[in-house]
């Protein structure tokens, strides 16, 4: 990408995220950029300072009528409107000639400046930060109930070296000039110690690290977490636990106080929680209240209406650091399968998926469980549900299976996708399905827990990875979701 082009595209992007109109396919790019192009973090440093200063120019040179017209701002005088960083005069980028001559002259500053910025990034970026290149930004406060006697912090501030972050309820997202992205729920206690370092002594983080800040850390009361150049979330309650998932990528997590041989890695897929005597354990399941999910997601929320409480299985405690995802509600096109693999679900065709799994609760199993033949799974309900098994039909189905659950007759699609192979996934349904799964149904009358078994009891000589067979999913509705605990549309499927 040339420098016109990134610089239009950062404008646009940078600007629609600070007026929180941004989609979330807006914020997706915006983070693509700051990862993968070297110059995209000093221009989006300087957009987000010259947005301010310049526009405050702006205002002061341009009349009340042409603002009143292009931005609607009318009810603001000029200084409340300087003062005021969540207002923005840009309510479009899409054309110069409907915005004021000032405010259009700001843009073509920026666009003036294009060149500058790309031969000398370096440069830029010690403009742009100048005595302010060691800190981070707040690109949002959400909701956010600060802490009695705590420094409170606004949309787009400073977060200085040393600075506390103590709030009782809500959601913080801040930036790091060196490409870390990092969110924290409350109620939190969290000192930003440095571009390299988060010390967190309560609260859910999650962080996405792009591949210029690769040993970006965060430290807890038990644990220090080094990043490898990923996405991962943690949960620090206090001084009891700290407790660590990875959606992406490769962590480090080294024990506080403990010896040197204490490190453990963990991968995509993969957590483990650590205690205040140092103990490890794993994580059987997450649910979508216990972790945040990492930038660009939105903070996670409980729903008190999931049914799926929990996933567990009889392997050894850290026989294995992997967990299993529960999804509320999340059973749509294209939503990813296991925790250790790019996978997706589909509909086979362009009907899409069976109706009746639509909007269900559901579990990311991990795939290399495919091959475990000893292997039980106990899922709890937290009311009467339909609980149903996505099994692989290269597989023939365990008698587990035909004991307790009954054939619907409906299918679904595996969308097969890995990071080291030349095979991507498709978008929407019957879009590049790879084999297909028949759908199995139990009816559980009552909140309880239903044991599952293995996929298979054959035996297999050679890793899961070159196995061609998948694991089965697990989606689970409302049983009053159906009519006689068989959905309608379950007995239309020819």
């Amino acid at each position: 990408m040339d420098a016109p082009e990134l610089l239009n595209e950062m404008v646009e992007l940078t600007l629609a995220c600070k007026a929180d109109d941004a989609t979330d396919e807006q914020r997706a790019r915006l983070e693509v950029l700051l990862a993968d192009e070297p110059h995209a973090i000093p221009l989006y440093l300087r957009i987000v300072d010259d947005t301010l200063t310049l526009r405050a120019a702006a205002v002061k040179d341009a009349s009340t009528d042409e603002l009143e017209c292009s931005c609607s701002i009318a009810s603001d005088d000029a200084d409340e409107f300087v003062g005021r960083r969540r207002v923005f005069l840009l309510s479009t980028l899409a054309s110069l000639k409907s915005l004021p001559w000032a405010i259009a002259g700001c843009l073509l500053f920026l666009l003036a400046g294009a060149s500058w910025w790309w031969t000398a990034g370096e440069r830029v970026a010690a403009a742009a930060a100048a005595d302010k290149s060691k800190a981070a930004r707040v690109v949002s406060v959400s909701k956010v109930h600060w802490a009695d006697g705590a420094k409170q912090f606004s949309d787009w501030s400073f977060v200085q070296p040393g600075d506390v972050m103590r709030f009782d309820a809500g959601l913080v997202n801040l930036f790091l000039s060196n490409g870390v992205e990092v969110l924290i729920e409350g109620p939190a206690d969290v000192t930003f110690v440095s571009l390299q370092k988060v010390f967190a002594r309560q609260g859910k983080l999650a962080a996405r690290v792009g591949p210029g800040a690769v040993g970006f850390r965060i430290e807890t009361p038990h644990a220090k977490v080094i990043d490898r150049g990923t996405a991962f979330g943690m949960s620090v309650d206090g001084k009891s636990r700290t407790a660590v998932i990875v959606y992406e990528g490769v962590v480090d997590l080294d024990v506080v106080g403990g010896p040197a041989q204490s490190r453990r890695t963990l991968e995509k897929g993969e957590g483990l929680s650590v205690n205040e005597k140092g103990e490890l354990s794993r994580i059987n399941s997450v649910q979508n209240a216990d972790f945040l999910e990492p930038p660009q997601a939105r903070a996670a929320t409980t729903d008190p209406g999931h049914v799926i409480v929990s996933v567990s299985d009889n392997m050894r405690p850290l026989e294995t650091t992997k967990y299993y995802r529960v999804i509320p509600r999340g059973f749509v096109e294209d939503c990813r399968a296991y925790v250790d693999r790019d996978h997706e679900w589909n509909g086979l065709d362009d009907r899409g998926l069976p109706p009746f799994l639509v909007g269900g609760d559901y579990v990311m199993t991990f795939n290399d469980d495919k091959i475990v033949t000893e292997f039980e799974m106990a899922v709890t309900l937290s009311q009467p549900a339909a609980l149903y098994v996505l099994v692989d039909d290269r597989v023939a189905p365990p008698e587990w299976l035909k004991r307790d659950f009954v054939d619907t007759h409906w299918d679904v699609g595996s969308d097969e996708s890995y990071p080291d192979r030349i095979i991507e996934s498709g978008v929407g349904s019957g879009k590049s399905i790879d084999h297909v799964c028949s759908v199995w149904r139990r009816n559980v009358p009552e909140a309880s827990t239903v044991v599952l078994g293995a996929l298979s009891r054959e035996e297999s000589a050679v890793p899961a990875m070159i196995v061609e067979r998948s694991m089965y999913g697990i989606v689970a509705v409302p049983l009053n979701r159906t009519a006689g605990g068989t959905s309608s549309q379950e007995v239309s499927h020819d």
